[in-house]
């Protein structure tokens, strides 16, 4: 017979047991209670014998009830409309949104605990593209070629000529989705940094490599326009959105590019994998604020190291 007192803790045992087991190989388990009362749990069935009179206590074998989780990281729905999607496209639409998926996972560590659902509606042409935003969101919206609306974690595209370009776009809003559900304060320049890099994010013999975006290279060469680091990183979101669409989506080439100097070396990668676990947790902090506890050389050093690499020749692509 079990007293009382151990009731609680055969409880947590038994909880512990079945979530560990859940998660392994299954074995049999076998409880047996001693001569003074406490539970024991082994995975043999053999008698244990108790005390000076070696008595023989048989074990009652353990019968664990654990249903298998339904439970999945992400959920992909494509809807096209008017427009005819190859099954070689489908098929490379969900590996990218997964390869999206997998960099907040397995690099910067987003360690998805919801469903992110993703619903892509894929539209023939722009100007089936605007009317749809302008019954969505009531205004005209020019120089967009894809849209992610959190109310309903739709992202909205539509096929463009150039067909491969429509497929990294939505690479770009699937980076925006898992940014909306899981580290909504990130700010405007990481998030899209971010989402810009995720256009070039492939995977080579089994690694997630990422490319090294060609186009926004070549808007930086008009160095005239950029920002200076320090002024960029210490903007609030939509003031950063504010000069973004005055300057034809200039800031967005910029933060793309930063982004992918920064997750070029591991001790730059490390810092932009604690910032956006800072505002995961809920931080509200300007980045320029997080720079200056987390980044080796300050923002002086971050600049100094940034205008280096512009000036570099580099090809080839980041593996992770």
């Amino acid at each position: 017979m079990v007293h009382n007192k151990y009731i609680a803790c055969i409880q947590c045992v038994a909880i512990c047991l079945a979530i560990t087991f859940s998660e392994v190989a299954y074995s049999d388990i076998y409880r047996w209670v001693d001569d003074k009362g406490r539970v024991h749990f082994d995975d043999s069935a053999r008698p244990v014998l108790q005390g000076n009179t070696k008595k023989s206590t048989k074990k009652e074998k353990v019968m664990l009830n654990i249903t298998p989780s339904s439970w999945r990281r992400f959920d992909i729905t494509i809807r096209s409309m008017d427009v005819q999607l190859t099954e070689q496209e489908t098929l490379r639409i969900k590996r990218d949104v997964n390869n999206v998926y997998h960099f907040y996972d397995d690099v910067m560590f987003f360690d998805f605990y919801k469903t992110v659902p993703v619903s892509i509606t894929l539209l023939v042409d722009q100007h089936a593209y605007q009317r749809y935003l302008k019954k969505e969101l009531g205004i005209n919206v020019s120089n967009s070629r894809g849209v992610f609306f959190p109310k309903n974690n739709e992202i909205v595209v539509y096929m463009r000529e150039n067909r491969n370009g429509t497929l990294e776009t939505i690479k770009h809003e699937t980076s925006h989705a898992i940014i909306a559900s899981i580290a909504p304060n990130t700010p405007g320049w990481l998030n899209e940094g971010l989402a810009e890099q995720m256009e070039k994010i492939e995977r080579k013999d089994g690694r997630l490599i990422m490319l090294r975006h060609e186009e926004n290279k070549g808007r930086l060469s008009q160095r005239a326009n950029m920002l200076p680091l320090r002024e960029m990183l210490d903007l609030h979101s939509n003031q950063w959105r504010k000069k973004n669409v005055s300057g034809n989506a200039y800031l967005q080439a910029h933060s793309g590019e930063l982004l992918y100097f920064l997750l070029s070396s591991s001790p730059r990668k490390s810092f932009v994998l604690r910032i956006l676990q800072e505002y995961k947790r809920g931080s509200r902090k300007r980045s320029l604020y997080l720079v200056r506890d987390n980044y080796i050389g300050d923002i002086g050093g971050m600049e100094t190291g940034w205008e280096f690499w512009l000036r570099q020749k580099e090809k080839g692509f980041i593996a992770f």
